[in-house]
């Protein structure tokens, strides 16, 4: 344990300060995180890719966070049977318009841009998208997986 803590503390420590409001919360997140690791471990399964379950734990432990800071904040409709996956749409919505105010330091096209706010800030369909922009549906795909692998590259360094 002491090896995965000296080799992720600075990476989780680092990524969750992106991912909260305060050093306090990037703290707490962080232990959270190793505690988790840390009660995974001693169920002695096997682990095929060690940096793939740390990851996976502190993605869903910052998710579980997200949805109690929204349930708090009444700023949606909640469900708590809806579980927090990359396929989460509506988790997934939400973190991209936190992150509009630096959208011009993400470095989208035109277009990227264009399908950035209609997708995640007018809530529009793929389809939706496609006949406004008289682009191919799976065109609009391709631009939504290369916005989200650019903010990933500029929010996970």
């Amino acid at each position: 344990m002491d090896k995965i803590y000296d080799e992720y503390f600075d990476k989780i420590y680092n990524w969750t300060i992106k991912k909260t409001d305060t050093r306090e919360e990037a703290e707490d997140l962080t232990n959270d995180i190793f505690l988790a690791i840390y009660e995974y471990l001693n169920k002695n399964i096997k682990v095929e890719k060690m940096s793939n379950l740390i990851w996976k734990i502190a993605y869903n432990l910052w998710c579980t966070r997200a949805k109690k800071y929204i349930k708090e904040k009444n700023t949606l409709f909640y469900d708590e049977n809806v579980e927090c996956k990359y396929e989460d749409k509506t988790i997934e919505k939400i973190i991209y318009r936190e992150i509009v105010s630096d959208i011009d330091k993400i470095g989208l096209s035109d277009n990227e841009v264009n399908i950035f706010n209609l997708y995640y800030l007018k809530d529009l369909s793929i389809k939706k998208i496609s006949n406004i922009l008289n682009i191919t549906e799976s065109n609009i795909k391709f631009y939504l997986f290369s916005i989200r692998k650019k903010i990933k590259e500029r929010y996970d360094g």
